[in-house]
């Protein structure tokens, strides 16, 4: 059905550029759509009939082919009239059509094909004889008729000659239609040269406010959110359910256009757009390109496969990516005694079992060949303790045998000490190298977190396509362990993040917001300048004038006071962070130094320092312990002594009486 090609020869052979032809059937005009967007083409001839003609106008309708940059020519009265695609109209004049006659009467009798104009006139034609028949009109048929198809001229004989064939030329749809020109075979053409069209902004705007202004988006606080208590409110309009800074902007600018009727809707599949290996694009870009929106009010990146199937406005905000990740907290019980990390149990067990060896055998060598000091067992316990620390030992045996155990003491002690030094200081490089992030060199290097970013993101993409050698040794990473790296989308990321298993690559202003509910997260490097920006059709004509008003509130300073209120959380919505286990009530509890105090990473600190301190208390408080006890110890034996000195005194006392009366009375016998 339809012409042929040998039927439109004639157009080709005046056309002076190259033509495509493609054969419509019904089902396939979306295909012929792709093509012809594919093409890069903006001149269309439709020669079709109706059935199939109206689905194919529907369908480029859809894919905005029929928007102000494409130029169609369109053979078909039911077509021309057509301008209601689902509550939309097209506002374009780049339409052209060439009817018979005036098209308001085709409309009227739903004349749309060539033959039933034909009919058309000549039954037109048969209603004048017919009536002067019928009415007995006395004169004989004898005038010029003009007809939809041209002029005729009616003999009285009944004979009929035609005397023109006339064509009139019609620009726009429906409402929208004006007439343009006119031919006649009689050599008359007329065109009426019609204005340039001039993009100005009152032009653009009025053109807007014909249809419902479609915006869509994605929830993604604080770019996009809703209001407190609209989560569930499906009786209001997502254009009065929603705010965040991207809204907002977008409400101001819609609002300073004067654009009065507008809708939100939120994207789908909440994807913000990227392509498949068969070049097919999904999210907010494919629904920009299917034309199912005027504009997307997000966070979109503007890339540059992107910018090759959409148009994006100018920066409304410029950031960079971060890596945001929850620092581990160790307990601070196991942090305070860090210092004894370096050696295992059985290594410090292996430590004191040399002490306690050591004094056993300076001991017996003692007994066998005694030095001129004493060495009992608590004084070679104190001297082998302070060898092995490089204390001050008092006096060394004096004895060959003694000198050389000590003398090889003394080596093992200095291996010991050698080793437990380098041991230290690798253990906290180490423990900061995997606890600390700083870069993504870094991040490559440690492996206590996963990272990665969101699936499907320009981010994603800027690792796929980089040059720099880290950023490409991060992008093989995500690749080969997609399953721990690539998240679905941003919600699950940040719970992997919450749960501190998770360092997530993304936009910094994200990143600091979301941070902000993380208790002890770290936002940390700025690499790889990114932007937010708004996107539009192809075929809009309407960027400049958004760009305009962006420039106006980043100028105006609105644009930075909507950043500040929805990029800083509220204190009551700020995540209660207090420690509620002793040993982290103890970390809390410890002293940080001043930052005045300039400390580098890396440094010692009281937190590493204070199990030395704990030791060093607990001594002490041994030791007081200790000379309490020996205090009391000798006091009981003084006291005890003296009670015994006493009773002896008082024994000698009393066994000293008998004697005395004994002698008193030999005295008396004596006297």
């Amino acid at each position: 059905p339809g012409y042929s090609i040998e039927e439109l020869q004639a157009v080709v052979d005046r056309y002076p550029g190259y033509m495509f032809f493609y054969q419509l059937r019904l089902g396939n005009e979306d295909a012929i759509v792709n093509k012809l967007k594919a093409s890069g083409s903006t001149n269309f001839l439709l020669a079709s009939p109706a059935r199939e003609a109206d689905f194919f106008i529907s369908a480029a309708f859809n894919s905005l082919l029929l928007s102000s940059p494409y130029r169609w020519f369109l053979f078909n009265v039911r077509l021309v009239d057509k301008n209601n695609f689902a509550g939309f109209k097209v506002v374009s004049k780049n339409i052209t059509s060439m009817e018979f006659g005036p098209i308001s009467t085709a409309i009227a009798y739903n004349l749309s094909r060539a033959r039933e104009i034909y009919i058309y006139d000549m039954l037109s034609i048969w209603n004048v004889y017919l009536k002067k028949i019928v009415c007995k009109q006395p004169n004989d048929v004898n005038e010029s008729y003009s007809g939809m198809t041209g002029d005729f001229r009616l003999y009285p004989n009944g004979s009929v000659v035609r005397t023109e064939w006339r064509m009139h030329f019609y620009g726009g749809l429906g409402s929208e239609r004006q007439r343009i020109g006119n031919w006649s075979s009689l050599g008359s053409f007329h065109f009426s040269r019609q204005p340039n069209r001039v993009l100005d902004e009152a032009t653009v705007i009025n053109e807007l406010n014909k249809n419902t202004f479609r915006v869509v988006t994605i929830l993604k606080p604080p770019f996009v959110k809703y209001k407190k208590g609209f989560e569930n409110r499906n009786d209001v309009p997502l254009y009065d359910a929603l705010d965040g800074f991207a809204i907002d902007i977008c409400k101001e600018i819609l609002k300073n256009m004067s654009i009065h009727d507008v809708s939100f809707f939120l994207q789908p599949d909440n994807q913000y757009g990227s392509r498949d290996s068969r070049g097919n694009w999904n999210g907010i870009v494919q629904t920009l390109m299917q034309g199912k929106a005027n504009f997307a009010c997000a966070s979109l990146s503007d890339t540059t496969d992107r910018r090759q199937v959409l148009k994006f406005t100018q920066p409304y905000l410029n950031f960079q990516l971060s890596i945001l990740y929850k620092k581990r907290i160790e307990n601070p019980l196991v942090f305070m005694f860090q210092f004894m990390r370096p050696f295992h149990l059985y290594t410090w067990l292996a430590v004191i079992g040399s002490v306690v060896g050591l004094s056993i055998v300076l001991t017996v060598l003692h007994k066998l060949s005694r030095n001129a000091a004493n060495f009992g067992i608590y004084e070679t316990i104190f001297f082998s303790f302070a060898s092995l620390i490089q204390g001050i030992t008092g006096t060394p045996p004096d004895r060959p045998s003694g000198q050389l155990v000590i003398a090889i003491y003394w080596l093992f002690a200095f291996v010991i000490l050698v080793a437990y030094v380098t041991n230290y200081a690798a253990t906290r490089t180490l423990n900061r190298l995997q606890s600390e992030i700083t870069s993504l060199s870094t991040l490559y290097a440690q492996s206590t977190y996963d990272y990665g970013t969101v699936a499907g993101t320009s981010y994603f993409t800027l690792f796929e396509n980089t040059t720099d050698n880290t950023q490409q040794q991060i992008y093989r990473y995500m690749i080969n362990n997609q399953e721990k790296s690539l998240m679905p989308n941003l919600t699950v990321a940040l719970e992997l993040v919450v749960n501190g298993t998770y360092a997530l690559i993304y936009d910094s202003a994200l990143n600091k917001y979301n941070g902000q509910s993380i208790c002890n997260s770290v936002n940390i490097g700025a690499f790889s300048l990114q932007s937010a920006s708004f996107a539009m059709p192809v075929s809009a004509e309407y960027e400049s004038i958004i760009d305009a008003q962006i420039t106006h509130l980043i100028k105006n300073g609105m644009r930075d006071q909507l950043y500040e209120k929805y990029f800083n959380l509220d204190p009551s919505e700020l995540p209660d962070c207090r420690s509620t286990t002793f040993p982290d009530l103890l970390h809390d509890y410890i002293p940080e130094e001043p930052p005045f105090f300039g400390t580098k990473n890396g440094a010692l600190t009281l937190n590493n320092t204070l199990g030395i301190a704990v030791i060093n208390l607990v001594g002490c408080v041994m030791t007081l312990f200790l000379a309490i006890v020996e205090f009391a110890y000798l006091r009981c034996k003084y006291w005890q002594r003296r009670r015994r000195q006493r009773a002896l005194e008082r024994q000698v006392e009393i066994n000293a009486v008998p004697k005395l009366t004994a002698d008193l009375e030999q005295m008396e016998s004596v006297a």
